[in-house]
């Protein structure tokens, strides 16, 4: 378990985190979400003890003395791999400064390199990769220690949708092993998918968090889901004119007061655009999510 008291950080004028509270259960994904400049990283380095809070303090498993470094997996959103260095070299090094066998720790490796069709890259240097296989292997270093508390900060940059499954497999095993996971992203679908619970930050300040589903039923509303038939029509006047918001999959999100108007709406785009389907459909957590930001001031 982890948890968040009251915890504070400035920077000259700069209030990053203000009184930020949440707790982190284990066996249970949590989405640590907010726009740039929120505190989200500042929160993160204060709980991997990078920097200090001025105020507040953060519990691990029921105590506020922070474990040894191998009890933690990061992964940062930026590059952190020496690029000079073969994958699995780099990789077994890494995991013995967290205690682990080179032996022990080569057969976890191997594993993961086969899972993420990296094997025949093991002894390519890091810098000779893609953008995305350098993603799978800094994840890859994130676990191979097997860590209690594991904190991913945009996980999914640069992995293809194939990749992108695979995380998520390897994310619900080690949910399944009771791990203490924080994830934070900008990939609002990836998150409503594999999250249990979410905080949301805004402007240092802590705006709504606890289990996803409760949160989407009570901030969520139901809205007008349309699919054009061309993805160019979604950006189509008379969406505008509905104050429609265009969603990540294709489709647009249109609100509106009351189910008697619907008909009228749906009158009106049949009329100008050709569409693939219309639906009432509750909204998602991107929606949610600009509408709460927008909210705060």
């Amino acid at each position: 378990m982890l948890r968040l008291e009251e915890i504070t950080k400035q920077f000259e004028d700069v209030l990053a985190v203000d009184s930020v509270s949440f707790t982190v259960e284990p066996g249970r994904i949590f989405g640590f979400l907010g726009p740039n400049g929120a505190g989200k990283t500042t929160a993160i380095r204060i709980i991997m003890d990078i920097l200090k809070a001025d105020m507040g303090r953060v519990i691990y498993d029921g105590s506020p003395e922070k474990p040894d470094a191998s009890a933690f997996g990061y992964l940062p959103e930026e590059r952190g791999l020496y690029q000079k260095i073969p994958v699995k070299e780099l990789l077994i090094y890494f995991a013995s400064l967290r205690g682990k066998k080179a032996h022990e720790a080569g057969m976890v490796i191997d594993n993961y390199l086969e899972r993420f069709d990296l094997s025949s890259r093991y002894n390519t240097k890091v810098s000779e990769l893609s953008k995305g296989n350098q993603q799978k292997v800094q994840f890859i270093n994130a676990i191979v220690h097997d860590p209690r508390f594991l904190i991913l900060d945009e996980p999914f940059s640069g992995l293809d949708p194939v990749n992108q499954i695979i995380l998520k497999e390897i994310l619900a095993e080690l949910k399944a092993q009771e791990k203490t996971i924080i994830l934070s992203s900008h990939q609002m679908d990836q998150v409503e998918k594999i999250c249990d619970d979410i905080g949301l930050v805004n402007k240092g300040k802590l705006i709504v968090s606890g289990d996803l589903k409760q949160i989407k039923q009570q901030h969520g509303k139901q809205v007008l889901e349309v699919m054009p038939l061309e993805a160019a029509q979604l950006q189509h006047d008379l969406f505008r004119e509905m104050s429609g918001e265009v969603q990540g999959n294709g489709n647009i999100h249109i609100p509106f007061q009351s189910e008697s108007e619907v008909q009228g709406m749906i009158g009106k785009i049949n009329a100008v655009i050709p569409t693939r389907s219309i639906r009432i459909a509750e909204a998602g957590l991107e929606e949610i999510f600009i509408s709460l930001v927008r909210g705060v001031k």
